[in-house]
């Protein structure tokens, strides 16, 4: 972990002291250019060992502990050279004056920062460097001592991760067990309602990867009325295991029910139901007794004869408190399943010819991984990449195979993670933060990696967005298992293996601190840097003694906060946590209190200069000081759905470092900041952009950010007064878009109704880069659309467009010959009468898979002609009183018609297949 921790971090600290722009900042406060060299020499020394002491980590205690004290070191050093790298940030940012608002302002600013910012000490920082040197000259002596070897260990050779990702289908051996449990599923032999069977075996046997065949298998989905997968893992906790199953079902439970609540809801939700549970990874066994077991059966007695419970576990005894009728004890996997599990991922799209050569030391690689599925898995994905037979030869040979590390781990997961290469193995650690089974969304870790530091350019890759790299980490972990995709969260969410979150938790050491269910933090220790508090479901206050302890923990980099569900106030936080103690933390890099019922921010948030992170999303944040604007390293700031939020500071400008800012469902926002948006040249991803009638949230604001990404909602496009203004935002130059959404309205109810000449021309003038996937247009107060809706250099990779509420426009646009349309919903046009030719285009909506018409009061005619909508899988059709005539005629790959509030509207004519729901 040392290693990998110091190979990344201190290169890039390291290109930091080289910089001839670092060299001007010391040589101005008269710093000793010798002493930082002297730094680096001293780390450079250490650096030498630590691929030895990589892999003997694992088997020596003392090891570890050292390579502890060197990661501890290299902290201390990151946040010594950052604070000069701030300081010299801060006078650069400062030393320009603003032309817009004139010295004046400027110097007030000034005097506004100073109160905010820690004062650069010379003599500080200097005696900080010489200690650091002695720190370092210490752990060199150790080094000596515990053996440690100059170029042992060794690494390999850094490749591409792979681009496939982990396929749960790659099963072998399983199909006796797997059909012997499906016709068990499938019976309704027994003379009670509900029974259980569990699935019994060692860690990475393939217990879950069992279950999800079972869960997802054809007959057992047409077999039951009701499914509901839970995670149980860390604690066997009735109301929130109550909890997911309701909303598994579809039934979403209210934030304060209690347990007789829940459970008499979930009950009328069974009732004559056929119903499957799958309660996967029990291994608390403390927490799991005869009573938590029957009260989890009370609810389910109403439930069809044949309803089924299959639980999954590592210990035999849970099997016995869930009173399982049949209990599988899965065993390991033969030598030739392991063996053809290995080949299909280590050989796949490989010469025929070379596999021969690396056949035989695969087999004996297989043979050490004795049978567990992870590990062969783990290692055949490691091996994957690697083509030459002196690596798969290092592989076979590692001492890793013959460590006794006390955790549990295996050796062929410790193998897969000494292959990692340096900055991924920090950003798995990172990951031992996460609590057991906590799913993780992919965009939301790799700003958290950005934020501590851990994502940096390669040689080969210096052109590369910083995100890019992080998705190439994220994607590397995920290709050889260290995550896999979740199945119980949305597409985007991940988690880890059990094994592997102890690996993590292995390799992270002391520096990562977790409390779980609401509990005290009692002591911190000095190595500490990252801290998540994980609520329980009854959870909802925290006091400022639950973190007393973070008083002195001036070194902490990171505090998140995790909660059950952010939707349900409320969360209440004490003030003095917020006055008291994050101030205090002057290191800090990430800081999350999302969910809170909070109004307001002290100003001393200015403080954490080093704050890269900051997420208040789902809280009741009204405004945020102006100090924010003092924090120059700012990369992440989230907003997300605080509904109250009402003003962005006046100097966002100065955050230059900004990449991500998420004003998402900010209802009560109506300005923008009024200097600065428009000069965060670094931005990727602005999700919401208020038109104001301030100079300094209008449109041109947009022309600059020719980076941002993902989606873009633009509300209040009323306040736009010449068609000159949307061409300063310079839509067509934003390439990276993937969403535009146009809000000419920001009150969702409001239906604007006057229109003028410059209307058509502005929305015109608004004409969007042709890579744009998503587009929708709401409550457009013009009596036309432009001419680029129908053009297929504008919209040809347009796959989804919305319009709703243009309650003026007369017409639809020709949208039907955009070759890529798949979804189009329309919605809110009173004033339109007929529809069709000048709907249908050229191409008859040759892709269409989803189309929607809603409250459209004046609709009569649907004049359709041709073969339309040969794709067409969802129709429907509402709130249209008016509308006669007929359907398209030939709908033959419909497979959902939903038609209400259309009385007069024909549909006996339609042909359509006959599974039509």
């Amino acid at each position: 972990m040392a290693e990998a921790l110091l190979s990344a971090s201190l290169q890039v600290l390291f290109q930091r002291l080289a910089s001839q722009e670092f060299a001007n900042f010391i040589l101005q406060r008269k710093v000793s250019q010798k002493l930082l060299n002297d730094l680096k020499r001293k780390f450079l020394v250490v650096l030498n060992v630590l691929n030895d002491a990589e892999v003997k980590q694992f088997s020596n205690d003392l090891v570890k502990q050292w390579l502890i004290q060197v990661k501890d070191a290299m902290y201390d050093a990151e946040d010594l050279l950052a604070e000069i790298a701030t300081d010299a940030l801060r006078c650069q940012i400062e030393a320009a004056a603003d032309p817009q608002t004139g010295a004046r302002t400027h110097q007030a600013w000034n005097k506004f920062s100073d109160r905010v910012k820690a004062p650069f000490a010379t003599q500080n920082m200097e005696r900080r460097v010489k200690e650091m040197i002695a720190r370092l000259e210490a752990i060199a002596v150790e080094k000596v001592g515990l053996g440690l070897k100059e170029g042992g260990g060794k690494q390999p050779p850094s490749r591409s991760p792979s681009t496939s990702l982990v396929d749960e289908s790659f099963v072998y051996g399983r199909d006796d067990i797997k059909e012997e449990m499906v016709r068990w599923l499938l019976s309704d032999n027994e003379d009670i309602n509900i029974v259980v069977i569990s699935i019994v075996g060692m860690a990475g046997v393939g217990k879950t990867t069992l279950a999800q065949l079972l869960y997802n298998h054809d007959k057992v989905k047409e077999h039951f009325h009701m499914k509901a997968w839970v995670c149980v893992s860390t604690e066997f906790n009735l109301v929130g295991i109550t909890k997911l199953i309701l909303t598994a079902i579809g039934c979403q439970p209210n934030r304060d029910d209690s347990l007789d609540m829940l459970q008499h809801k979930l009950k009328e939700s069974l009732v004559n139901k056929k119903f499957l549970l799958v309660l996967d990874d029990i291994w608390d066994v403390e927490s799991l007794n005869w009573e938590s077991s029957e009260r989890l059966r009370a609810p389910l007695m109403g439930v069809v004869r044949g309803s089924k419970i299959v639980v999954t576990s590592r210990d035999e005894s849970v099997a016995n408190t869930m009173r399982s009728v049949c209990t599988h004890r899965l065993g390991e996997l033969s030598p030739q399943h392991c063996w053809s599990l290995f080949e299909k991922i280590a050989f796949q799209d490989r010469d025929p010819i070379a596999c021969c050569e690396l056949e035989p030391i695969g087999r004996h690689i297989v043979d050490k991984c004795k049978g567990l599925p992870l590990a062969v898995k783990s290692l055949g994905y490691l091996l994957h990449s690697k083509f030459e037979k002196r690596e798969w030869e290092d592989v076979l040979d590692s001492e890793i195979w013959h460590l006794q590390s006390g955790y549990g781990t295996l050796p062929s997961v410790i193998l897969s993670y000494h292959h990692l290469s340096p900055p991924v193995k920090r950003c798995f650690a990172y990951c031992s933060i996460f609590p057991q089974d906590h799913q993780f969304n992919k965009e939301e870790l790799i700003l958290l990696w950005m934020a501590e530091g851990l994502l940096h350019p390669q040689q080969n890759l210096q052109e590369r967005r910083i995100e890019k790299i992080g998705e190439m980490y994220f994607d590397e972990l995920l290709a050889k298992s260290f995550f896999q995709k979740s199945i119980r969260g949305e597409e985007s969410c991940f988690v880890m293996h059990d094994l592997i979150h102890e690996l993590a938790q292995h390799v992270s050491g002391d520096f990562c601190i977790r409390v779980d269910n609401g509990d005290m933090v009692k002591k911190v220790s000095k190595k500490a840097r990252h801290f998540l508090y994980f609520h329980g479901n009854q959870d909802h206050c925290v006091a400022f003694n639950k973190f007393d302890a973070f008083v002195k923990a001036k070194s902490m980099r990171t505090f998140l906060d995790v909660k059950p569900s952010y939707w349900f106030p409320p969360y209440l936080l004490s003030k003095r946590v917020l006055q008291d103690i994050l101030p205090n933390m002057r290191c800090l890099r990430v800081l999350s209190l999302r969910g809170y019922q909070i109004r307001d921010l002290p100003k001393s948030i200015g403080n954490l200069k080093h704050l890269r992170y900051l997420d208040l999303s789902y809280s009741s944040i009204k405004i945020l000081p102006e100090s924010v604007c003092c924090l120059y390293n700012l990369q992440t700031m989230i907003l997300r759905e605080c509904q109250d939020f009402t003003k962005l500071p006046s100097r966002m400008g100065k955050l230059i470092n900004l990449r991500y800012l998420d004003l998402s469902r900010c209802e009560s926002l109506k300005e923008m900041s009024t200097y600065g948006i428009g000069q965060l040249k670094n931005l990727q991803r602005l999700t919401h952009f208020v038109v104001g009638q301030k100079s300094g949230s209008r449109m041109e604001e947009l022309r600059e950010l020719s980076e941002i990404r993902g989606t873009l909602h633009i509300s209040n496009v009323k306040n736009v007064v010449r068609a000159n203004d949307a061409l300063e935002a310079n839509m067509k130059g934003k390439s990276q878009l993937d969403e535009l959404i146009l809000d000419w309205e920001s009150n969702r109810w409001v239906i604007i109704q006057q229109h003028d000449a410059t209307t058509a021309d502005i929305l015109d003038k608004l004409q969007p880069h042709p890579s744009l996937k998503r587009l929708s247009i709401i409550n457009y107060p013009g009596i036309r659309f432009p001419n680029w809706f129908g053009d297929l250099s504008v919209l040809n990779n347009l796959v989804s467009l919305k319009l709703r509420g243009c309650g003026n426009c007369l017409t639809l646009p020709p949208v039907g010959q955009l070759t890529h349309l798949k979804c189009l919903e329309i919605s809110s046009m009173a004033k339109v009468e007929h529809v069709g030719s000048e709907f249908n285009g050229i191409a008859f909506f040759q892709s269409l898979e989803k189309l929607s018409f809603e409250d459209m009061p004046n609709w009569e005619k649907w004049l359709c002609c041709g073969e339309l909508f040969p794709r067409l899988q969802k129709l429907s059709m509402r709130a249209c009183p008016k509308l006669t005539g007929k359907l398209p005629e030939y709908l033959l790959s419909l497979e959902e018609l939903q038609i209400h509030g259309c009385p007069h509207l024909l549909m006996a004519s339609v042909t359509v297949p006959a599974s039509i729901n």
